[in-house]
Parts: structure tokens; sequence; C-alpha cells
């Protein structure tokens, strides 16, 4: 399974999810299904971060599309245009790239501060409110830690995930489902590359199904 589709799962089986939670959020079967989809996104995130040739382009991009994400985020998952207590996932996925580049590059002549600079972004994570919070970053950090040893970094994904179904988060034990296309990913980017098709998806597809949630009201 190359990079591409990779992504591809990721993106249909956020789908998925959302779709449950916009539309049908008693279809409990399509909120299960969507727990795939953030740890691919979240092992993406070290992966782009390993193969880019720009970081800070990488982070600006994240950063772009967290802003435009916003509005479409808050319409889908709370009806308004603003809600301060949920910001949206690309705020996640960007403090967990900064958190990896920070190890990836300070690590082996500081690597305290660089500990300390983890930590703190889980918590500016959580004390934002993005979907995923500390949680979210710790996954990230987990599989840039693990990305030399694909397999026990799954195995260490396996139990933070239980550890976190246990403080309350039940559904999330159905991401250890996504270890599977992450085992058998082969390092390879894939033939094609859509690369702003990923990125543009997610607030158009959230502004898409607010749309159709209103209508359906």
């Amino acid at each position: 399974m190359s990079r591409f589709e990779l992504k591809i799962l990721a993106i249909v089986t956020m789908l998925i999810d959302h779709i449950g939670a916009v539309l049908f959020p008693h279809v409990t079967i399509l909120r299960i299904i969507g727990r795939l989809a953030f740890p691919i996104f979240a092992y993406l995130i070290t992966e782009g971060m390993l193969h880019t040739s720009n970081i800070k382009k990488y982070l600006w991009r994240l950063f772009l599309f967290a802003l435009i994400s916003e509005i479409p985020f808050d319409l889908a998952f709370h009806d308004v245009f603003f809600y301060s207590k949920s910001q949206n996932v690309f705020f996640t996925l960007l403090i967990g790239l900064a958190a990896i580049t920070v190890l990836h590059q300070y690590f082996a002549r500081n690597p305290v501060a660089s500990v300390a600079f983890v930590i703190a972004a889980a918590l500016f994570a959580q004390f934002l409110h993005t979907d995923y919070g500390w949680f979210g970053v710790a996954v990230v950090v987990l599989f840039y830690c693990f990305h030399n040893y694909r397999t026990w970094g799954v195995f260490a994904f396996a139990l933070l995930v239980a550890g976190y179904s246990l403080m309350g988060g039940s559904l999330e034990i159905f991401a250890l489902a996504s270890g599977i296309p992450i085992l058998i990913y082969n390092g390879k980017k894939g033939s094609l590359n859509w690369k702003y098709f990923f990125y543009a998806f997610y607030p158009v597809h959230l502004l898409l199904l607010y749309l159709v949630h209103i209508v359906a009201i």
C-alpha cells in the first residue's frame, strides 16, 4: 500500500465518520469505521516530514488549511461560524508536525529542551481544544519516534489507544484497526500526486455536509 493509497483510505474513512457525526449521529458503525482515519493521517504527517524538501512550507500549508477549515468545521459540528471550544484537526496535525520537527532537528543536540517542547505542544493542543487534543499530538510523536521500527510503533500505538480508551474515549479502541494498513504500507509515494486535493477535501466536504444537514432539517 503506497502513501497515495493510505491517503485515500484516510479520507474515505474520515468522510464516513463525518457523515455519521453530522447526518446520522445514532448510527454508531459509521463512527467506528471513522476511527481508522486519524491514526493514518498522523502516520502520514511523520512520513511527510521525513520526505518533504521544505519543512517550513509544509508547516505553513497546514496552518493555512487549518484557518480555511475552521468555519466549515464549526458549522458542520457546532452549527455556528466560530466555536472557541473546539478546533479542527489541521491544528492538531500542525502542532504534531511542529513537535516532531523539533525532535528531528534538535533532539541530538538538546534532548531535554526538545522533550519539553513536545510536552508543551501536547498541552497547547489540549488548551486550544483541537480535535483529539493531547492524544492526537502524542500519536504523531509516537509514530515519529518509531518510524524506523514500524511494528513496534504500531504496538506502542495500540498501548496508547488502549490507555486512552480506558480514560473515556471508548470508541477510539477501534482505531487499532488502522495498524493493519500502516503495517502493509510499502514506503512508496504512489503513482498519483493529488496533494492539494487531499488538503482541500477536508474543508470542502465539511461545508457540503453542513449544507446537506440544514437542507435535511
